[in-house]
Formats: C-alpha cells, structure tokens, sequence
C-alpha cells in the first residue's frame, strides 16, 4: 500500500503506464474536520461498491474484485490519513496494488473502471503546486520551513544548519587558514554574510538534493542580494518574502509563499497560453479534439493544455490517434480526453491541467507543438 501527500511527476507517469484490466479510480472530496473525514469515507465506500458492480459486469474474477476492496478497505482504516488538510483523496487500485494521494485540490468526484487510470484531475496537483521550502534568514536565527498543502507549516531540522552569523563565521575562521587570513583584512560585514551564507548552501545541500521544491528566501538586506551567490539550489526562487522573518511564524511564512507561489502558476499559464497563440501563424499549435490526439499518438506535444473537468467516453485508435467517441449515454471504455493526456505524460511533454477558459482554443485540449502534424 502506498500513500502519498502530493503526487509527483514520476509517480503519475507510473500510473499512468499501467494498463491492465480492472483498474479502478476514485476521487472524493475530503474537506477537512471530523464529520466530513466520516462523509468522505461513505462516499469512498458508496464508490467503490459501483466500481466493484462494474468489475463483475465486465467479467473480473471474484479473487481479483476481493483483493482491491480489501486493499481500499485497508487503506480506509489509517485514521491517521483523515487528518491531514486534504480537499480531495484519489484513490487508485488494482487486484494487486493499492495508492493514494491527498490533495489540496477541489476535484469532482469520480469513478472510472477500466483498464488504465484515470490520472487527468492528479495532475492539477503537479500543475500548480502549492509545496516549497522557506529559509527564514537573519543574522540572529536561520530557519528551514516545509510548506505542503496539506500539512501545517513546521521547521526542518537540518543537521549543521548554521545557527546564527557570528558563531558561524567564528566556527569558519577555527577551520579555514585561508578565510582567517582575508577577514583579518577586512572590514567589510558582506564577506563574512557570504561566509555564512555559503554555510547554510552546505548545510541544506543534502536535503534539497532530494526535492524538485521552490526554495523562497525570507530575509532583509543584505542577505537578500548576498545569499543567492552563494547557493547552489537551482529552484531559488526570484521572488522574496521581505521583512525581518524572526518575526513571523512557520504559518506565517507558509501564507506569504503560497501567495508567492500562485502568482508564479499565474505568470507561468500566461507566458505558456501567449506562447500557443503565438505558435498557430506556424502551423506549431491545435485545439482540436482529434488533431491533438493525433499529435499526442505521434509523440510531437509539447505542452499540453487539458480542462480537468470534461470527460468524453470512447476510445482512440493506438496507431493513428483517430478518436471514435461513444453514443450518449454510453459510459463504456475509457475517457478520451484522459488517454490523450496519458500519451502526452508519457512522451514528456509539459502538462497544464487547468479548468474550463484557461484552456485556449475551443476545445477541451490544446496543444503546442514540437513540430507540425497535419491530419
């Protein structure tokens, strides 16, 4: 059983590689507090009971359909689970694996059975992330704050993080001839910020390496001009939290970097929407239905924009990339707009799962192209 806060890139191209039958999707919406964790749980369960009535409709064997509502079940008794700030649990299980992520998204519910998941509304958490570090920095007190969306803002302990500039830059001056000798030359307080900001780089290095995070810095000046010389993190955001951060809480903090954040999705959806009208004059952008099918079959999206929204039952053809859409009222097969967004995923092409009129074009897909595709 795997459970996850936010889903990340890879894990969403891991699901979305399976193919299999009697794959099972649920999304429920979880808005946080003790009575809706109990409303969210009977909706789990109400759910599933149509994804089970769906599997032995198809044929699924009884052993297979015991397996994934035992495995769902499991899940559903981690009390533990319930208690986090999640607006929405996706759940995604098979007869032998089960996985879950808790979302700051609101997503519509959902049930699909088939035999690949339904990963399109997942990846709204990718899209827009709300996760970041913030390093609260002063010359009295540094600080690492973990900001998830779906869990109170908290300190990191860091092993050798830097407490403070004048016992860092002492600690330097006993180990380091070579700094010693250029600070007892001079009395310029930047050498010795950057020193200690130099410090704190070191000190973070093996956390960070393992995250994909923004890194906001929350400082006055200097620092704010001295600390990104000496860092390494390559997700350094541009933007800072100004003002003395010893004066501001861990949620505090956390406020001011998802402001910080949502306004960099904002500027990223605009600079990415001008950049598909700018590709039509050239034949490198298509919103419609089957030409970015087509375009997705062929590997040659770019970036795709998809409303996580829509759904439209039937079925695309594995070669060409032809859609044939169902009957209304014929739920059957898969949804198509998800299987154009799983060959997307999977041919590395940049996913903007976004809502309705932030899709440009007339369609429920648009895409920008690696190079022209005529159907």
């Amino acid at each position: 059983m795997s459970e996850f806060d936010v889903p990340t890139r890879d894990e969403v191209r891991s699901l979305a590689g399976i193919r299999e039958p009697g794959c099972v999707s649920l999304y429920v919406q979880s808005v946080p507090g003790p009575e809706a964790w109990e409303m969210a749980r009977t909706e789990v369960h109400a759910r599933l009971r149509i994804a089970i009535e769906a599997l032995a409709a198809d044929g699924t064997d009884a052993a297979t359909i015991e397996s994934l509502g035992t495995a769902v079940d499991g899940l559903l008794s981690e009390r533990s689970s319930w208690r986090r700030e999640t607006r929405t649990l996706a759940i995604f299980a098979n007869g032998t694996s089960v996985s879950s992520f808790h979302l700051a998204d609101d997503l519509h519910g959902l049930t699909a059975v088939s035999d690949r998941f339904a990963i399109t509304p997942l990846l709204r958490a990718t899209t827009f992330g709300h996760s970041a570090f913030v390093l609260a920095l002063s010359q009295n007190a540094v600080r690492l704050i973990d900001v998830s969306p779906t869990m109170p803002a908290s300190e990191v302990a860091v092993p050798g993080l830097p407490r403070d500039l004048k016992s860092t830059v002492a600690l330097d001056l006993t180990n380091d001839r070579e700094t010693l000798a250029h600070l007892r030359t001079s009395e310029d307080p930047k050498e010795r910020m950057l020193e200690f900001s130099r410090a704190i780089d070191r000190a973070l290095h093996p956390v960070l390496a393992r995250s994909d995070r923004p890194l906001i810095l929350a400082a006055t000046e200097p620092l704010v001009s001295i600390y990104p010389l000496a860092s390494s993190y390559s997700r350094l955001a541009d933007a800072v939290i100004a003002g003395n951060p010893e004066e501001r809480s861990p949620g505090e903090l956390a406020t001011r970097a998802t402001s910080i954040l949502d306004d960099a999705h904002a500027a990223e959806l605009a600079a990415q929407t001008a950049k598909f009208h700018g590709s039509t004059s050239r034949d490198l952008s298509d919103d419609t239905l089957n030409g970015v099918s087509v375009a997705a079959t062929m590997k040659e999206i770019d970036t795709l924009f998809v409303d996580i929204d829509r759904r439209m039952p039937g079925s695309i053809d594995e070669s060409t990339g032809i859609i044939t859409l169902n009957e209304p009222g014929d739920e059957s097969g898969y949804d198509v707009i998800d299987e154009i967004v799983r060959r997307a995923l999977l041919s590395d092409a940049t996913i903007f799962a976004v809502r309705g009129a932030e899709v440009p074009g007339n369609s429920p897909v648009a895409a920008i192209l690696r190079f022209a595709v005529y159907v």
